[in-house]
């Protein structure tokens, strides 16, 4: 027991009580790291999910068995809620018909799988459900709706990178809801994000085509305007919002919705170059 944080970066200091437990980082597995994240570098009751099907593709690195897309939603708690977990997430199965596991990972933060299919809510619907939840359950969360990706990647690298950019985020964001990256993506880009470079790296690789590119780029510079965009390209302006739709319906992200647009768009600029 130490009474200061270490000022060394390969030891982690735990809070215990008014003193710190000093841990060298080289010895803790991938996992008990998070857990460490997850706590805001406070001790937290690790529970046992070693039976959930999505525990080792999260956490050991196995590949995922669903065809679809799918999407983490991380849900921490500001106030817990002890012994009605169990109520909870059977409360968010019913009302995610498309979630294919879901589990705690510490007494204040969840994490929810879901494929992707016609039946997922928007960030605004999900707002709206869980301050519904909120109130049924006397607690309030706070969530983070992560992009869909495709089923061939490692998605325990996925999960490292998006918890920890959650993580990050609720230490400035301590009154927001929910959110999601075109939520969080002018913060991120202005304050560096070298450390979700993979992340973003892989959502540019899974989303964009030439054309896309082309069409995204044009769409930033006359600031979302369809028509100006469609006469720049010239393009009829109906083949522009098929597109613009087709591109929704992989990615969900709205290109007439300058956030996600912005995202699009850095994602282009800073990866464009590296992948020719």
């Amino acid at each position: 027991m130490h009474d200061k944080v270490a000022t060394t970066k390969d030891i982690e200091s735990i809070a215990f009580g008014k003193k710190y437990i000093w841990l060298p980082t080289d010895q803790l597995s991938d996992s008990e790291k998070l857990l460490i994240q997850l706590g805001n570098g406070s001790l937290q009751p690790e529970i046992d999910n070693r039976n959930h099907l999505w525990y080792p593709i999260l956490f050991e690195h196995q590949p995922v068995q669903e065809p679809e897309w799918i999407r983490l939603l991380q849900v921490h708690f500001t106030r817990t809620i002890d012994s009605l977990q169990s109520e909870w997430l059977a409360e968010i199965q019913q009302m995610l018909p498309s979630v294919v596991d879901l589990f705690f990972l510490t007494e204040d933060h969840a994490v929810i799988v879901e494929k992707q299919d016609g039946a997922n809510l928007p960030i605004e619907d999900l707002d709206g459900l869980f301050v519904a939840l909120d109130m049924d359950f006397d607690c309030y969360s706070q969530l983070f709706v992560g992009p869909f990706h495709h089923p061939r990647h490692d998605f325990t690298t996925l999960w490292v990178s998006e918890s920890t950019l959650f993580k990050n985020e609720l230490k400035t964001k301590t009154t927001s809801k929910s959110m999601d990256l075109p939520k969080v993506v002018f913060s991120l880009f202005r304050n560096g994000f070298s450390e979700y470079i993979s992340l973003f790296r892989t959502l540019y690789l899974d989303w964009f085509e030439e054309e896309t590119e082309t069409i995204i780029q044009s769409l930033w510079r006359n600031q979302g305007n369809a028509s100006s965009t469609a006469k720049e390209l010239f393009m009829h302006r109906n083949s522009l919002l098929y597109k613009i739709d087709k591109f929704q319906t992989l990615t969900r992200l709205n290109l007439k919705n300058m956030d996600d647009l912005l995202l699009c768009y850095l994602l282009i600029d800073q990866f464009t170059h590296q992948s020719n």
